[in-house]
């Protein structure tokens, strides 16, 4: 089990989704690559890949500080060999068994992150929206093969497309978010019209009327349901759509029928929280334009504690039933996708995880758990400088030798 863990791992943990989980603007040379972005890319054979999971070899520079921490010290090796900034957190059946809070002292800005912080998860904030897509369909108000249409009239591709496909990310949606790497944090930019009039001085309400309008008016990238392309945009619609059949802003839906049924009484949204002194703050100036526009799909800030929650949830069928909980975790790529594997806001794997990672500016967060065993991981950074370097290097490492211990 350890090997397989370990080469899924190494597989599925580089992400080339940036921020929330736009493509990067380094991608945008071809047509394809304009409407989508893989969630799972490797070049490397499996067997390389395992081998890099297991490497237990410390890279140079300087150490991090560990502010608190559970005494571990084979976690703590992995922790302060990555120079992780941010909060690790494992647990299994009852309760956690390690945990680590951890700040680079040369970038991180006072105070010092604690188990309690609050950090930017990203585009784990999928499975959220999925969540209440998924509970709207065991009330009987909405079906996932309803189409797009129903729900908007006025979108041009509305009867071609269905809430599954968007759920699975087989819509052909065009992607609205082009990601540009700038002082240290990758700036998520809305692309083409857009650029300029969504900003962070425009309202909430103003912002998502512009960007939904915008959506409806692009062509399909694809005949809907024929391939895999990871677009925030999906995500986006999806939570408009939780709003008008609950009849309730999304963030109220969310808290009321997930958040405070989990008892996640810290978690909340980038709207209401983005000054909460309880937040890790980034260390760099990030310029992501996020006012209104993450709803659904990278809007989420919690901690280690609420998220262990979250993650046992999927054990426990708490706010989703069996079957619901079936459909949102099936694997719905084929051969044709190029390995990649996506449910409805997860990445199932050959071990029978669970997985989702997000980047928001420079906040770096992993997910990942094992309802079978009980297993379950989170990980989260405000300090991740590169898309695919040290952070998820340590989650490998971390889960290849925690899973088994």
């Amino acid at each position: 089990m350890k090997k397989i863990i370990s080469a899924v791992l190494a597989l599925s943990l580089v992400p080339t989704l940036c921020a929330c989980g736009g493509q990067s603007s380094k991608q945008a040379g071809s047509a394809a690559s304009k409407t989508e972005t893989s969630a799972v890319q490797t070049t490397e054979s499996p067997e390389a890949a395992s081998a890099a999971a297991a490497d237990t070899s410390l890279p140079p520079d300087t150490e991090p500080a560990v502010t608190e921490s559970d005494g571990d010290e084979e976690l703590d090796f992995y922790v302060q060999a990555y120079h992780f900034s941010g909060v690790v957190e494992i647990s299994k059946g009852d309760e956690p068994v390690f945990w680590r809070a951890a700040n680079a002292e040369s970038t991180y800005p006072k105070p010092e992150i604690t188990i309690d912080s609050l950090l930017c998860v990203g585009s784990v904030s999928k499975q959220f929206c999925a969540t209440a897509i998924l509970q709207l369909q065991e009330q009987g108000k909405l079906s996932t093969g309803d189409p797009l249409g129903k729900f908007f009239p006025e979108c041009p591709y509305g009867d071609r497309v269905t809430l599954h496909q968007m759920l699975s990310m087989r819509s052909g949606i065009a992607e609205f978010y082009d990601t540009e790497y700038e002082d240290g944090c990758f700036n998520e930019m809305p692309v083409g019209e857009l650029s300029g009039v969504v900003t962070n001085d425009g309202t909430v309400e103003g912002n998502r009327d512009t960007l939904q309008k915008w959506l409806f008016a692009q062509p399909l990238g694809f005949e809907p349901g024929s391939a895999f392309a990871y677009t925030n945009s999906n995500y986006f619609l999806l939570a408009r759509i939780t709003e008008l059949v609950s009849g309730e802003k999304y963030e109220d839906y969310v808290r009321a029928h997930i958040l405070r049924p989990l008892g996640m009484d810290s978690t909340g949204f980038i709207d209401e929280m983005l000054d909460d002194p309880r937040l890790a703050k980034s260390p760099h100036n990030p310029k992501t334009v996020y006012v209104g526009v993450t709803m659904g799909l990278g809007d989420m800030i919690s901690c280690a504690a609420d998220m262990d929650k979250w993650l046992r949830s999927f054990a426990e069928h708490t706010v989703l039933t069996e079957d619901s909980l079936a459909e949102m975790t099936a694997n719905y790529c084929t051969e044709a996708d190029g390995g990649a594997s996506y449910g409805y806001g997860v990445e199932p794997d050959a071990a029978g995880g669970l997985r989702h990672t997000g980047f928001f500016t420079s906040y770096f967060a992993c997910s990942y758990t094992v309802p079978a065993t009980g297993y379950r991981f989170f990980a989260v950074t405000n300090d991740q400088t590169d898309m695919a370097g040290s952070m998820t290097e340590m989650c490998g490492a971390l889960i290849a030798v925690s899973a088994e211990a």
